[in-house]
């Protein structure tokens, strides 16, 4: 009788025992997500007014609706599949989301120009302005496509049908430009530029026709666009 009393007494304590054990839950993991940077709402301060196009150009004229936001507003023409070589595209035409797609892109803001008199447009425009995460970002950007522009001097871009010749290809530290003759006759100015996060994309095409050697109007632009950029 006495052992089966220390035996229910055993067996009490472990159930009590084990009654008054907590196991604690895991705490639930919170993962918050980091915010994208958003758009520089004060790029569009470094594109050219009428009066700059005017004074660079000898042209009166207008300018057309501001376009700005993010990756977005890249445009999509010239499709890096579409085109031979595809590593022209960048010198052929301006802000393409084919070249600029895979890179950090934080902001975009372009506008397009027309100069010209009662007689029809002399010269048109299409300027824009990429900002990118940081400036190692946008150096490294502009190191490999002023080093394709390179490569592609001389080189004819066959896109949508229309084919295009780059040619008179310039570099230096901050500034690639080119010219490029369209099978249409027309003659298009392009320059892309950088300073500090940003990089500049140019195109002037030029109505009437070859003028000067060299892409100096779009050159001319991009480097009022870089200064602007610097002290906004």
């Amino acid at each position: 009788m006495r052992a089966a009393t220390v035996t229910v007494l055993a067996v009490g304590a472990l159930l009590t025992g084990c009654a008054t054990t907590t196991v604690a839950e895991p705490q639930a993991v919170q993962i918050t997500e980091v915010a994208a940077p958003s758009p520089d709402r004060t790029l569009d301060q470094a594109l050219p007014t009428v009066e700059e196009m005017s004074t660079l150009t000898g042209a009166a004229g207008f300018v057309g609706q501001l376009v700005e936001g993010g990756a977005e507003m890249l445009l999509q023409g010239i499709g890096a599949a579409d085109a031979v070589p595809a590593d022209c595209v960048g010198a052929a035409g301006p802000l393409q989301q084919a070249v600029y797609g895979a890179a950090p892109v934080r902001s975009v803001v372009s506008q397009s120009w027309a100069g010209g008199d009662a007689d029809g447009p002399s010269a048109t425009g299409f300027f824009g302005i990429v900002q990118f995460t940081d400036a190692d970002a946008a150096q490294q950007f502009f190191a490999a496509s002023a080093d394709r522009w390179h490569r592609c001097n001389g080189q004819t871009v066959v896109a949508a049908g229309a084919s295009s010749r780059v040619t008179d290809v310039a570099v230096d530290d901050r500034m690639v430009s080119a010219v490029v003759m369209k099978d249409s006759g027309t003659t298009v100015q392009r320059a892309l530029g950088a300073v500090g996060d940003a990089v500049v994309d140019v195109e002037i095409t030029d109505v009437a026709g070859p003028g000067e050697a060299g892409a100096v109007d779009a050159v001319a632009v991009a480097n009022l666009m870089l200064q602007k950029i610097g002290v906004r």
